[in-house]
């Protein structure tokens, strides 16, 4: 009895961590999407303009959508979502810090 006990534990064990893997997955593309359409339909760029475009979670409740566009890949650009809208919050070098670079892509909205 006690070997059944182990093996339902560990089939659970095993089961939420991958429903846990698969819905933080499906999120991460789900917001580099809605980035992705913001960028395209609101500040018409192409897809072809960005070279990486990846979700992270930070501290919570901090999602954060990064952008590297393909002309400018020393440079990252931040975004989230908030009260339903997508908006660029920061930027910054990909490596070091240089305060004298000129972003070619900061939206005039930044705080």
């Amino acid at each position: 009895m006690k070997k059944k006990t182990k093996l339902i534990f560990i089939v659970l064990i095993l089961l939420i961590y991958g429903i846990t893997s698969l819905s933080f997955h499906y999120f991460q593309n789900h917001m580099n999407r809605e980035v992705i359409h913001y960028l395209v339909e609101t500040r018409n760029y192409k897809k072809e303009d960005f070279d990486k475009v990846y979700t992270q979670i930070a501290k919570a409740p901090l999602v954060s959508t990064t952008v590297i566009f393909a002309d400018e890949p020393y440079a990252r650009y931040f975004y989230r979502k908030e009260n339903g809208r997508i908006f660029q919050y920061s930027r910054a070098p990909v490596k070091g810090n240089d305060p004298s670079y000129t972003y070619k892509h900061i939206e005039e909205n930044l705080p």
